[in-house]
């Protein structure tokens, strides 16, 4: 019993020694712990010291463990390799069989191979933050951490190519719109659309380029709603009708005029209002926009445009030449005034809204001022030709080649300046039988029709190259509805014009000023530009042509304005098509400006007239 008992005192002892211990034991455990990761995380960064964490990847390549050298070489490797590589787009269902491949050239995507190596590598060893980089090298063993190379590639000619398939088979909404048409109203109602997903395909054939794979993509559509609509119920007549009762006179230095309601009228625009309606209302009333009649600025300022010839007084510049090489004044400057259309749009604003006992709006002037004299002609910096442009006009009717040269004669010595936009519309003014122009057929509104100025796109086709030789920007230009021969070849460098729109508008973004010289040459138009050269030079691609549509059948058209069973073509056929053109202007081998001039031409059969009066008597044929 003696030997149990001190047992059980050394046991005592034992466990209070054991237990005074156990704070001391878990010390050593985690200093144990500490020192194994410590270790650890040495080993590792003495494997990674000069090399790329693991799991670092772009699309399916894998970059752990390479130096700098060897990740340089890799992407060269993989860059190389992907400008060979083929992504196919296949056209929604109903698109048909037109597939299209797309490679990195097409769009002049390339990486940057420094910038992406410097990113990759860099992952882990961040500046100035030790804790993001401890961080970034703790997930760098666990998880894979994606990038995207750094790339440069042409948006334009990426959406130029998804167009050539999307504009096949796009129907895009129709928003609800209404026009004055011989004064009557004409209301198109909205109409949901289905388009391409461009942002999708966009996004698909970046991520493939960006991971150097290839593939397929098949394109799809979306739903495309309008963004202005007509409302249920409402009558955008009786809005008319309200605001056609409104009354105005107009006064300004010289005269004055009181409007007509069809004059009226033309200053009504029909707009998108955003409405906001309750949860409880109806959801067809919920749209983000509706069609609504009301008097608006810009109708107001081409009303005040149209009759500048009443109100205006405008400067006169002098005119200038290049004579022997040299600039030279023919014909001295005036001062003049002319209608603030901004100021007089808000007060004539102001007065139909209020309409007061007499409602008469007093027009501002302005004092408009020549900007060039005989004292600073030798700063304008015009001293070398910069640009130039022609075309044939050969097998022109006599009206259109005396509209051609009528047209040339006034842009002809036109003045602009640096930083300008120079607008061919308002340097050619009114364009009717007072100012010189002749009957001639225009394209409008999908008809081929005669008014005064036809032929005028031949001058701003001429003018439009005229630009582009000069490397200038454009900022405005719209290709004609359909073909035509005149401005062939090349397919897809047509400019129209039709007052107030379509305009053909660019900058003078050169150091001094420009002058036009034009003139017509037998059947020829010529534009020169002069002024001074910066040093840079303009590229146009050839035209990528798609979409060669056939006109198809003739169309018939009974009239009472021919004798019975008699003919007459009053259209000829135009094959419809798509023509893409690259325009690039460098300088000290920088491109400065690039842009892309996508033409859409529409399918136009030739039509006849067939006579169906028996009363006229047959057409002689007139004698070869």
């Amino acid at each position: 019993m003696g030997g149990e008992k001190k047992k059980t005192v050394w046991g005592r002892i034992l466990g209070l020694y054991t237990t005074s211990k156990l704070p001391f034991r878990y010390g050593a455990w985690s200093l144990s712990i500490l020192a194994v990761l410590a270790l650890g995380y040495l080993f590792f960064s003495l494997q990674y010291l000069d090399r790329v964490y693991p799991n670092v990847v772009i699309g399916p390549n894998k970059f752990g463990g390479l130096t700098l050298t060897e990740l340089k070489d890799r992407l060269t490797g993989l860059a190389t390799a992907q400008i060979d590589q083929k992504i196919t787009l296949n056209p929604p269902a109903g698109g048909g069989d037109n597939t299209l491949d797309i490679s990195p050239k097409d769009i002049d995507w390339h990486v940057d191979i420094e910038a992406t190596a410097t990113q990759v590598f860099n992952y882990g060893r961040e500046d100035g933050s030790r804790l993001t980089s401890f961080l970034h090298q703790l997930r760098s063993s666990f998880r894979k951490t994606h990038f995207d190379p750094v790339v440069h590639y042409d948006k334009d000619l990426l959406s130029a190519k998804i167009s050539q398939i999307a504009d096949k088979v796009n129907n895009p909404a129709q928003d609800a719109s209404a026009v004055l048409v011989s004064d009557k109203l004409v209301v198109t109602t909205q109409k949901d659309g289905e388009i391409v997903d461009v942002d999708t395909v966009n996004n698909q054939i970046l991520n493939m380029l960006n991971g150097f794979s290839g593939g397929t993509i098949e394109m799809e559509k979306r739903l495309d709603t309008p963004k202005i609509k007509l409302i249920s119920g409402q009558n955008l007549n009786t809005e008319l009708e309200e605001l056609s009762g409104r009354k105005l006179a107009l006064k300004w230095e010289t005269g004055s005029k009181t409007l007509s309601r069809k004059e009226i009228r033309q200053l009504v625009g029909f707009v998108g209002e955003t409405l906001v309606y309750s949860d409880e209302a109806p959801k067809e009333h919920r749209a983000s926009q509706a069609l609504t009649a009301e008097f608006t600025a810009e109708k107001v300022q081409n009303y005040l445009t149209s009759i500048s010839d009443q109100t205006d007084s405008p400067a006169v510049e002098p005119q200038l030449v290049i004579k022997d090489g040299k600039l030279a004044i023919i014909k001295g400057a005036k001062e003049g005034q002319v209608v603030d259309l901004k100021i007089s749009a808000e007060t004539i604003l102001s007065v139909l809204k209020s309409q007061g006992e007499n409602p008469t709006a007093t027009l501002t002037m302005k004092k408009d001022t020549p900007t060039i004299n005989e004292a600073n002609i030798a700063s304008l910096g015009i001293k070398e030709r910069i640009g130039y442009g022609e075309t044939s006009f050969a097998g022109s009717p006599a009206n259109r080649r005396h509209n051609i040269t009528n047209g040339v004669s006034i842009l002809q010595s036109a003045l602009i300046k640096p930083g300008e936009t120079f607008s061919t519309i308002a340097k050619l003014g009114a364009i009717d039988n007072t100012t010189g122009y002749l009957p001639e057929l225009v394209i409008k509104e999908n008809r081929t029709t005669p008014e005064f100025g036809g032929g005028l796109c031949q001058v701003s086709t001429t003018l439009f190259r005229a630009i582009l030789n000069a490397g200038l920007p454009i900022t405005e230009r719209k290709n004609h509805s359909y073909r035509v021969s005149y401005y062939e070849p090349p397919v897809g460098l047509d400019a129209t014009i039709y007052f107030p729109k379509p305009d053909l508008k660019f900058v003078n973004d050169t150091p001094g000023y420009i002058l036009i010289q034009g003139r017509v040459v037998g059947n020829k138009v010529v534009f020169e530009f002069w002024g001074t050269s910066d040093g840079r030079t303009s590229n146009i691609t050839a035209p990528i042509v798609s979409n060669v549509v056939q006109p198809g059948e003739p169309i018939y058209a009974d009239t009472d304005t021919l004798p019975k069973g008699e003919q007459k073509q009053i259209e000829k056929p135009h094959a419809g098509a798509t023509a893409i053109v690259t325009y690039t202007v460098t300088r000290a081998g920088t491109v400065i400006n690039k842009q892309v001039f996508k033409s859409i031409y529409k399918v136009w059969p030739a039509r006849f007239l067939v006579g169906t009066n028996e009363s006229l008597p047959p057409s002689v044929p007139s004698t070869p």
